[in-house]
């Protein structure tokens, strides 16, 4: 006998599209609840057509009573038919009836209550349930419609216990709790592959410090076709058990598949096959991989002072250093800052290696002299000192960095007196016309300097970061423009060494602000001033950069074209008055006097301006 457990409003719908497919088969409709007394035989199977709230009281009473029964695709039983991994086909679940070994699921249970996808604890509007059922949509839906609530976002203090042991005392933005994978459409990112009756459940804890980094992590969890993340965002916590509690220092509001709760405390337990249907379900493994032991990566979930920090404030947009971030980082700034004797020495050793490999045109020497410069630390300090706007730290780095500025420009000035050469090397000259492509340089060195200190495992990048902005080679050429007495050598050098300067100020403080160590309201004068100061820098720089394109099309537009028979070759072009061309010029047979002006008159015809022509002849034979 086949007993049709239903709803009296349910009848109609139950008669249109149930009763048919059962015509060969012996049926009884039976209200719920059941009177007193209704047992069905032991033979006799109970086919549920109730939605999800009438089988959460269904369940516990069908697990007592040792029922054997099958749930029927309700309308209003999504989460039960997805959290069972049911067929959603009345025909599909009759065809699979079955009378001998039932298929034996676990049920999770939330302070004693049927849990059919997941419970979400905390400020986790975003994983708010859909009472349709979930799927990308929906999440993006209640994504949208809550995002006003965003700025009130905060953490709040959680201690999770289990087996009488605690495990974690710990804040977190909000927590997610699921039987499988397919309990929503984040656990489905998150949740290790795991079974219906494996005899666990996961617990997702999500400890954000800003909103920045889960924005993003939703971002990539929403998209349709996202793949399982192979390992975890460090502000994401993952605990697997068969028991946990959830404690708080108050109240805790709680959803279970949507339905809002309150309580002091949440206890979650799995019973172990307790479900028994007489029905196919795909949520199940034949071979369960669970040892029964509790799994815990809780390491990276803030704790002690940190825990304190965020519970006691809204979660801000972009990340915010903490008290001990700040102390330690504060320490090693304020005493790179000062000035020093070994400061002092490394800046003359580095300025005098430098002045030699100039005028050896040696790249290996300059590059030694560049990761030797101290001179890139009290910058740093003083981009810190500027966005927190400390002044002892302004006025210290301020000061190191003129002291170290002037040794420099004094030491390589007089090597340049010293030595009797005079020669413009190629070193020398790659440093006298700085461009806006300098600037960027500068701009990306800032950034890494500043990440490189803020951050200590990658400290020893600073090396790299010395030679990518090379500081003190443009102060050594400026310093050898002093002593040849030479107003074009030093003004060139010395923008170049200024454009460093206030690219790596600027965006080193930038890059602080961004990491959380300033408040943009503190850093926005010192910051006003600096980009000041870098559109100053910036008008000479475009002044250069525009010549040296004009260089480049010139010199593309002369290099390999023909005039009168003759081929040029080798083109360089040097802005003056008026412009000098320096070319290669290959020809069949000797090239007179006369037809070189002829040359040059047709040269200044095509790029539009007069020019001094420095000729090399060279005849093909």
């Amino acid at each position: 006998m086949l007993y049709i457990l239903h709803q009296p409003k349910d009848l109609e719908e139950l008669e249109k599209n149930i009763i048919p497919l059962l015509e060969e088969k012996e049926n009884q409709l039976v209200s719920f609840p059941p009177e007193a007394g209704f047992q069905p035989g032991p033979e006799d199977i109970a086919l549920i057509y109730l939605n999800d709230q009438d089988l959460k009281e269904f369940l516990p009473f069908a697990i007592k009573e040792n029922w054997k029964y099958a749930i029927l695709p309700h309308p209003g039983a999504a989460m039960a038919i997805k959290g069972f991994g049911l067929s959603d086909k009345a025909e599909a679940v009759i065809s699979q009836l079955k009378t001998e070994k039932p298929v034996s699921l676990d049920l999770l249970k939330c302070n004693g209550r049927p849990v059919f996808q997941s419970v979400n604890i905390g400020n986790v509007f975003i994983l708010t349930e859909d009472q349709s059922g979930k799927n990308f949509f929906a999440e993006a839906f209640f994504f949208i419609k809550n995002i006003r609530r965003i700025s009130n976002l905060s953490h709040l203090s959680f201690i999770l216990s289990a087996d009488g042991e605690k495990l974690i005392k710990t804040s977190a933005l909000g927590i997610i709790v699921v039987e499988h994978p397919s309990g929503s459409v984040i656990s489905n990112r998150l949740v290790p592959e795991s079974a219906i009756n494996d005899g666990m459940f996961n617990v997702v804890l999500l400890s954000p410090e800003n909103l920045l980094v889960l924005f993003w992590f939703l971002f990539k969890s929403l998209l349709p076709g996202s793949k399982p993340l192979k390992s975890f965002p460090k502000f994401i916590g993952h605990i697997k058990t068969s028991n946990l509690i959830i404690e708080n220092e108050g109240n805790m509001e709680f959803t279970v598949d949507g339905e809002k709760f309150t309580a002091e405390k949440i206890e979650l337990e799995v019973q172990k096959e307790a479900v028994c249907l007489q029905q196919e379900s795909k949520n199940i493994a034949e071979e369960t991989k669970s040892d029964g032991k509790k799994s815990l990566k809780t390491e990276t979930l803030p704790t002690g002072e940190k825990r304190e920090e965020l519970t006691q404030r809204k979660l801000p947009w972009l990340p915010r250093a903490t008290t001990e971030e700040f102390q330690e980082l504060f320490t090693v700034l304020r005493e790179n800052a000062k000035l020093s004797t070994a400061f002092l020495v490394m800046m003359i050793l580095s300025t005098l290696i430098a002045t030699f490999g100039l005028y050896g045109d040696s790249s290996p020497v300059i590059i030694g002299a560049m990761i030797l410069a101290p001179i890139i630390s009290p910058i740093v300090s003083f981009s810190m000192g500027m966005v927190r706007y400390d002044v002892n730290m302004l006025k210290t780095g301020v000061a190191t960095i003129l002291i170290g500025t002037v040794v420099s420009l004094a030491f390589s000035a007089g090597v340049s007196v010293i030595i009797p050469l005079r020669i413009l090397t190629s070193e020398i000259d790659a440093r006298l016309s700085p461009t806006l492509l300098d600037m960027g340089i500068a701009v990306a060195s800032g950034i890494a300097a500043a990440y490189a200190h803020a951050k200590e495992g990658i400290a020893k990048s600073l090396a790299g970061v010395a030679i990518a902005v090379a500081l003190v080679p443009p102060l050594a050429v400026a310093g050898i423009g002093i002593g040849w007495w030479d107003w074009q050598i030093f003004s060139g050098a010395i923008l170049l060494y200024f454009t460093n300067l206030a690219g790596i100020i600027m965006f080193a403080g930038i890059t602080f602000l961004l990491l959380g160590f300033a408040p943009f309201k503190r850093a926005r004068m010192g910051l006003v001033y600096t980009f000041l100061i870098i559109l100053l820098v910036m008008v000479p720089l475009s002044l250069s950069f525009n010549r040296i394109m004009q260089e480049a099309q010139i010199t593309k537009e002369l290099e390999g074209t023909s005039v009168n028979e003759s081929v040029l070759k080798d083109v360089k072009v040097r802005f003056g008055t008026p412009m000098v061309v320096s070319l290669k010029l290959v020809s069949s047979e000797t090239i007179e006097a006369s037809e070189m002006q002829n040359i040059k008159k047709q040269i200044e015809e095509r790029i539009g301006r007069p020019v001094i022509l420095e000729v090399v002849s060279a005849v093909e034979f």
